[in-house]
C-alpha cells in the first residue's frame, strides 16, 4: 500500500469514527469502510469511460492493417490569408521595391 493511499484511508477512517460519535471498539470496522470507499473511488476514477472523449489522446500516426503508416492530413485552406490581406501585403512589397535608393 502506498503512503498516499494509507494516509487517505487513515484520514477517512478517522472521519468515520468522528461521525459515528467517537465510539470505541469499532476501529477495524471504520478502517474497512474507508478501504472499501477508497477501492470504489479508484475503480470509478480509473475506468476508461470516466475519461471524457475530448481528453482522450489521438495517436501521432496511424498504422493500417498491412503495417504501413498513414500520412497526416493537411490543414484546410481556411488557414490561408484572405484575398484582401494578400493584396495589401503585395502592395506593400511593391511600394517597398519602388522606394529603394539607386
Amino acid at each position: 500500500m502506498t503512503d498516499a493511499r494509507r494516509e487517505w484511508i487513515s484520514k477517512r477512517a478517522y472521519t468515520i469514527w468522528e461521525e459515528s460519535g467517537r465510539s470505541h471498539g469499532h476501529d477495524g470496522d471504520h478502517w474497512e469502510q474507508a478501504v472499501r470507499e477508497r477501492d470504489e473511488f479508484e475503480k470509478v476514477a480509473l475506468a476508461p469511460e470516466a475519461v471524457p472523449a475530448k481528453l482522450a489522446k489521438k495517436p501521432l500516426i496511424e498504422i493500417s492493417a498491412n503495417g504501413e503508416t498513414a500520412k497526416p492530413k493537411k490543414k484546410a485552406a481556411a488557414a490561408e490569408k484572405p484575398v484582401a490581406a494578400k493584396a495589401v501585403a503585395k502592395a506593400k512589397t511593391a511600394k517597398a521595391a519602388n522606394t529603394k535608393p539607386i
